[in-house]
């Protein structure tokens, strides 16, 4: 039971890990397009922060989900 529990915890943590990341992907990425170099580094480190998340998210459902032979 105690096993269960920490594996939907994990994998409710993962997909908050990856809705975040992704939200902080789409709300950057007009930003990217900026002619201003400010504009440009301020939305760039939170669009690599976004990938970031969405990654470790995504890789962290795949190996708590993988099925043990």
């Amino acid at each position: 039971m105690q096993k269960d529990t920490i594996k939907i915890l994990i994998n409710g943590i993962a997909i908050l890990s990856m809705l975040a990341g992704a939200f902080g992907m789409c709300y950057c990425f007009l930003f990217l397009w900026s002619v201003k170099l400010e504009d440009l580094v301020g939305a760039g480190f939170p669009f690599v922060g976004g990938a970031i998340l969405f990654g470790t998210g995504l890789i962290t459902l795949a190996i708590f989900n993988k099925e043990s032979n």
